[in-house]
């Protein structure tokens, strides 16, 4: 499977192919009821999902075809970027629930923070290849850069994508070879900075102490509903599951089915099988791309590869341990299968990047007869 740059690239496509046919599949599925109430049918928010599919496929190879000095100018000023796009949330921001996450412009609807991980992972893989024997710049510029843009996803109150994006900070560091103390202090202040945020709001107080017990008194009818029958959920599948479009808790239950809380609706019209198998489709994923990044030959393709690899591990490990009501509710998708076009495009487009990188293999360019644009190489 991983032999060669071949013939991991080839597995690389197949298995994130699989994962986003997958995803549309289980929106389609968990998403039936809500699309009936808000639309009238079952393929209200499905259909979206599907075409942003297509649209993310068919962008993500755009990407692959960019030469890599292109995509360097481009890290050149991501940084400011994914500023950009998170202050749009000041004068565009829309409230949800206390939180300002969304931009709405118009007929738009997006989630900068989305955008923001990518732009990130992009502009940090140019500091580390610009200071690849510095370790220490390193870590003040990257620790500088992405805290300016965590400080306005805070203010936003988007805990979930600051854990993901603080993590994906603290990992590149540590690859960059920073110094462990520095590290040890950049993840005490990181968790003194989201214990402040949750005993600001009561909501997430209660979201924290939720998923120890979320079936107690007091608690079930309030924090602990999602947890509670997102475990419910993932308990009545069994072995083999009820069959896919057949999940009772969708009715109402789980609110967010179709989101954050869709790992449940797998389970449950999939069984444990089919949670085992979607655990290890995206572990398989997440190798398939270190094992490309570790391949390149120059260190920005390196540790732009690994950015996004540590990324979509991150955010699925979240979103499952929140599912299974291991960790509070943070409120993050599950890369690839949730509904969600901010979280689908920016993902696939990721992959684009990660396909830029195989295809400026030789053997695999070879392989697949692609004509590569010159000066990819």
């Amino acid at each position: 499977m991983f032999k060669t740059p071949v013939t991991t690239f080839k597995t690389f496509l197949f298995i994130s192919l699989g994962i986003l046919i997958f995803g549309d599949i289980m929106v389609f599925s968990a998403a039936q009821v809500t699309g009936l109430t808000i639309g009238g049918n079952s393929f209200t928010i499905s259909g979206k999902q599907i075409v942003l599919s297509i649209v993310s496929v068919a962008g993500a190879w755009v990407i692959a075809q960019i030469p890599i000095q292109n995509v360097k100018k481009i890290a050149r000023i991501a940084l400011f970027l994914a500023l950009g796009f998170m202050l749009l949330l000041f004068p565009f921001g829309v409230d949800i629930n206390g939180n300002k996450n969304w931009v709405s412009i118009g007929p738009l609807d997006f989630q900068p923070s989305e955008v923001a991980k990518v732009l990130l992972i992009i502009w940090a893989a140019a500091i580390i290849e610009k200071n690849v024997h510095n370790p220490r710049q390193i870590f003040f510029q990257l620790s500088f850069g992405f805290s300016l843009v965590l400080a306005i996803v805070l203010l936003g109150g988007d805990l979930g994508s600051a854990v993901v994006i603080g993590l994906i900070l603290a990992t590149l560091v540590y690859l960059a070879g920073a110094d462990n103390k520095l590290i040890g202090i950049l993840g005490g202040l990181g968790i003194l900075g989201v214990a402040g945020l949750i005993a600001i709001q009561p909501y997430r107080i209660a979201r924290f102490t939720a998923f120890i017990h979320p079936f107690a008194d007091g608690i079930y009818k309030n924090a602990g509903w999602q947890p509670a029958h997102s475990l419910m959920a993932l308990g009545s599948g069994g072995l083999f599951g009820s069959g896919i479009g057949s999940s009772k808790q969708k009715w109402g239950n789980l609110a967010e089915a179709h989101t954050d809380f869709i790992f449940g609706v797998i389970g449950e019209e999939f069984g444990l099988l089919g949670t085992i198998a979607t655990l290890i489709a995206i572990s398989l994923l997440v190798i398939c791309i270190i094992k490309i990044a570790l391949s390149a030959k120059d260190t920005f393709s390196r540790y732009l590869g690994l950015g996004i690899a540590f990324w979509i591990g991150f955010q699925s490990l979240i979103n499952l341990a929140s599912a299974t009501s291991l960790i509070p509710v943070v409120g993050v998708t599950l890369p690839f299968i949730s509904y969600g076009g901010s979280s689908l495009l920016a993902l696939v487009g990721a992959l684009g990047f990660v396909a830029g990188i195989a295809l400026r293999d030789p053997q695999v360019s070879k392989e697949i007869n692609v004509r590569w644009p010159r000066g990819a190489k």
